[in-house]
């Protein structure tokens, strides 16, 4: 296999959207999954990826895996599996990619990082140490989690549904183009080598993105508030999240979206994601 990427988390939403986008742009890719008899994981192997079966916490597997890659995308799930540990997991990739030479290194933090501190920091602060290339992507909140966490921040029976207070401004990031900007990072890395880039394609308070469900669909879709105490009986770290957004006054990081788009132009905004796959995605949940 020639100058290929390992990509961590294939079958979830961020490693698959980049697998399919290095795939699509020619890159051989190695898969580590934890099931690769699971279905996404047949697809990919379908698609022409080399899918195989490996753990985040099994440094063996990972020094093996990364022999001969040219480029390393690390993604860990967070939130969603708080019986992992994500901080020895990103430490463990890095460091073999560091002692396998791999020429690139592209991980996904979150969205303010570097102000809130936690995780997803503290293993951006140890590749930077490292001293490897690399290329730090911040995504903010997927327009994808709208249908995939519908029930329990998103759409669900015909309303949009978060613990958001109305006044706060939510930035929001299509897979697809996180998909494509970390391909792009691993085809030009001078480029791209050292910049942590924060990605948002739109910021939109719950009633504007309720609004523009309705007019798509061409039929009312309210927002209803859920509190707090209801989505932390579901997951804390999610519930300490929207917390932390509530306190604010509305107000938002400037991101400068523009900058974003010269790296990538086709940088999707919420009306686009909507016209092009969100839409048909949401529909049966509206």
């Amino acid at each position: 296999m020639d100058r290929f990427v390992v990509v961590t988390g294939a079958t979830g939403q961020q490693g698959g959207a980049v697998a399919k986008h290095l795939l699509a742009q020619g890159w051989p890719v190695r898969a580590l999954t934890r099931d690769a008899t699971a279905p996404k994981a047949r697809a990919l192997a379908t698609a022409g990826a080399e899918v195989v079966e490996g753990t985040f916490e099994d440094e063996a597997t990972i020094d093996r895996y990364l022999e001969g890659a040219y480029g390393l995308y690390i993604v860990h799930p967070g939130p969603i599996s708080p019986d992992q540990d994500e901080i020895r997991a990103g430490k463990l990739l890095a460091d073999a990619a560091a002692k396998r030479d791999v020429a690139h290194i592209v991980y996904s933090s979150a969205l303010g990082a570097d102000r809130i501190g936690g995780e997803k920091w503290e293993i951006e602060q140890h590749l930077t140490a490292l001293g490897v290339s690399a290329t730090i992507l911040r995504p903010s909140s997927f327009m994808e989690n709208l249908y995939t966490q519908s029930e329990t921040v998103g759409v669900h029976s015909g309303a949009l549904r978060t613990a958001l207070a109305p006044h706060i401004r939510q930035q929001f990031i299509a897979l697809d183009d996180i998909g494509a900007i970390a391909t792009r990072a691993f085809t030009d890395p001078p480029r791209f080598r050292a910049r942590t880039l924060e990605l948002v394609g739109d910021a939109l308070t719950p009633p504007e993105v309720a609004a523009k469900l309705t007019a798509a669909v061409g039929h009312p879709v309210p927002y209803r508030q859920r509190s707090i105490e209801d989505l932390r009986r579901i997951n804390e770290r999610f519930a300490r999240g929207y917390e932390l957004l509530n306190s604010t006054d509305g107000t938002i990081p400037d991101v400068d979206i523009s900058e974003l788009r010269s790296l990538h132009p086709d940088l999707m905004n919420f009306d686009t994601w909507l016209q092009r796959t969100g839409l048909e995605l949401l529909r049966p949940l509206l």
